[in-house]
């Protein structure tokens, strides 16, 4: 199996973008003439929607640090233009050696104002064009309450809003927001998108991203350790295999799921629907007695392997030589949703571990079993997949979900170097890690905000890796698949009452418009 999906360094980390600016001072641009640069390509964007619009009243807010001095140039270039900004100092005078010489560079003719002005009111109101160059990647935390009440009013406006390479208030790398973050209609970032613009509530910020190429010279990649992008609708439905119609069941594999308890039956009858509906032949359930019959009534298609319960209803880990027996006739295998966390599913996923040959997916319990035992994934034999939501990775590194929350990608990348495997974080947004790269999606709607959606997601993986599709792109297709389907039924169906069968049943629909060339 291959890897189909190419990464290229479109999306950088605060820190991946420092090392950038340093890479092109080494290779001889420096960083005054990025900054330089960075306030012609604002004041070109500026330029171009005065025009449109008509309006020529322009107002850069204006911070102490180097984004500060991004907008002082910026306000040099359109003066050359014939368009005067009044600039005002949200911050104080600039502070660094950049930003100082930047504010120096400015014509006598531009107007600058302090915020602690009372007039900056009414000049606020009466701009046509505000441009917001307060902070910029380096952000994190809240903003001060002077900042944040300018900020507000400035929200309720219907002036047109610009922010010089990410909205203040917005942390870069998170996607995290203080209250009272500038809302841009357009957001200008500067050589590449920074990874906290496609994370909520960040990208709601945002508006429309323009990324300006503000000349950092080739060869700054060089010694990178993480490429992140964001996978596109045309790239995700370029994974999805074909088929021929000189096929049989075998030809597009098996997956085996063990799933289900008697507590919650419908994770199993969820995944093993998804896994069904999304081109496998044949899905063999591996679930407790009391599952068979309500699964079989819903699924006649799948087959089953009976297992017996603990008093509580869980599967037994006396049903270890029938569940490996099974494992052995698998092309793919997905493990937890709704198995429950005991000491004999963990006995059971640990071995499943040790043993399994074929693509391994962990997911929910399975997750939560590997809590504080994770280390048995260094004794794995084959590929496997984490599914974690943001709860579970944060009880699989031990930490709070508030510490997750500051870095998905740093938390999940941990676990995917140290441990060779994939880690498929789930979020209204998702990031997937594997092989020193990360890869962002964002393909679903608030239907999925319910009960079963990952167990469909589950399923839907196992069902894509057994029938060929590598690991990581068969977290990436899945995404696609479930997401787009979502979306799909949402345009004649309200997201508040779709269930995960409806956009289970779905399936053939979405899936038969991306053969057809149709990309939803």
């Amino acid at each position: 199996m291959t890897e189909r999906v190419n990464n290229m360094h479109e999306i950088l980390t605060p820190a991946q973008m420092k090392e950038a600016e340093q890479a092109s001072v080494r290779l001889g641009k420096g960083l005054d003439l990025l900054m330089d640069t960075a306030g012609e390509k604002l004041a070109q964007r500026i330029a171009a929607i005065s025009h449109r619009l008509m309006k020529k009243s322009v107002v850069i807010l204006a911070g102490n640090g180097n984004n500060g001095g991004d907008g002082f140039k910026a306000a040099g270039y359109l003066a050359a233009q014939g368009i005067y900004p009044a600039v005002v100092l949200c911050c104080g005078e600039p502070k660094t050696e950049l930003s100082k010489a930047a504010f120096e560079s400015m014509p006598m003719r531009i107007d600058v104002w302090d915020i602690s002005d009372e007039r900056i009111g009414g000049i606020i109101s009466g701009a046509g064009i505000i441009a917001d160059c307060v902070f910029g990647t380096g952000f994190h935390g809240e903003l001060s309450e002077n900042l944040r009440r300018l900020f507000g009013r400035i929200n309720e406006l219907s002036t047109f809003k610009i922010a010089c390479d990410i909205p203040s208030g917005v942390n870069s790398l998170n996607g995290q927001a203080s209250g009272g973050t500038f809302k841009a209609d357009e957001t200008v970032t500067f050589h590449r998108k920074k990874t906290g613009m496609f994370f909520s509530p960040a990208k709601e910020y945002c508006g429309k991203i323009i990324t300006a190429d503000i000349g950092i010279p080739d060869g700054w990649e060089e010694g990178l350790t993480l490429d992140i992008s964001a996978v596109t609708p045309f790239e995700a439905a370029e994974l999805l295999p074909a088929r021929s119609d000189n096929s049989h069941k075998g030809t597009y594999g098996k997956c085996m799921l063990l799933c289900g308890s008697d507590r919650y039956p419908g994770a199993a009858i969820m995944s093993a629907m998804s896994a069904m509906r999304s081109g496998v032949g044949i899905v063999n359930l591996c679930t407790p007695q009391s599952v068979v019959m309500p699964a079989v009534t819903r699924i006649p298609e799948i087959t089953f392997t009976a297992l017996k319960t603990d008093d509580n209803g869980f599967v037994s880990a006396d049903n270890l030589p029938k569940i490996l027996d099974a494992l052995s006739d698998a092309d793919a295998i997905v493990v937890g949703c709704g198995l429950g966390k005991t000491e004999d599913t963990q006995r059971i996923l640990f071995e499943l571990v040790r043993k399994a040959k074929c693509p391994l997916i962990i997911d929910a319990d399975g997750i939560n079993c590997l809590s504080g035992h994770i280390d048995v994934l260094k004794e794995k034999q084959t590929e496997i997949i984490l599914t974690p939501h943001i709860g579970e990775l944060a009880r699989l590194r031990g930490v709070g979900i508030k510490e997750i929350l500051s870095d998905v990608i740093g938390y999940a990348g941990e676990i995917a170097e140290k441990y060779g495997v994939v880690v498929h974080a789930k979020n209204a947004q998702t990031a997937t890690l594997y092989d020193g790269r990360c890869l962002i999606t964002d393909f679903g709607c608030s239907a999925l905000a319910k009960g079963g959606s990952g167990d469909m997601l589950a399923g839907l993986i196992g069902s894509l890796c057994a029938q060929g599709v590598a690991p990581g792109d068969a977290c990436i297709l899945a995404d696609y698949i479930m997401g787009s389907s979502a979306r799909l039924l949402c345009e004649t169906n309200s997201p508040r009452g779709v269930l995960a069968e409806d956009i289970i049943s779905c399936f053939p629909k979405m899936l038969w418009q991306v053969e057809r060339g149709v990309i939803v």
